[in-house]
């Protein structure tokens, strides 16, 4: 049953993470077009990803360039908790 429950808990933190990198991807669009923030997708976008930039573009502010480092920050720290925390609730699964 525990199994079943880890297996679950992975899945779910999968997809939640999915969305997630889905969103970072989305962000960076469109910063790059510089799209219209009075626009209900922009707004929601932009008030999805921004509690996550926030706490990493206290390290990321003196990293000289144009670029804001923080989304790319977020999409290795995705690909880091799939690669190990999900990899190892699905493994805990049962095996089908």
């Amino acid at each position: 049953m525990s199994e079943l429950v880890l297996s679950g808990l992975g899945h779910v933190l999968n997809m939640i993470l999915n969305v997630l990198q889905m969103l970072v991807f989305v962000s960076v669009f469109i910063s790059l077009l510089g799209a219209d923030p009075s626009n209900p997708i922009v707004s929601f976008v932009e008030r999805a990803t921004e509690p996550v930039y926030r706490p990493l573009r206290q390290f990321t502010r003196n990293i000289p360039g144009p670029f804001d480092w923080a989304p790319f920050m977020v999409l290795l720290a995705i690909v880091f908790i799939q690669k190990t925390v999900v990899a190892w609730l699905l493994m805990r699964g049962p095996v089908m």
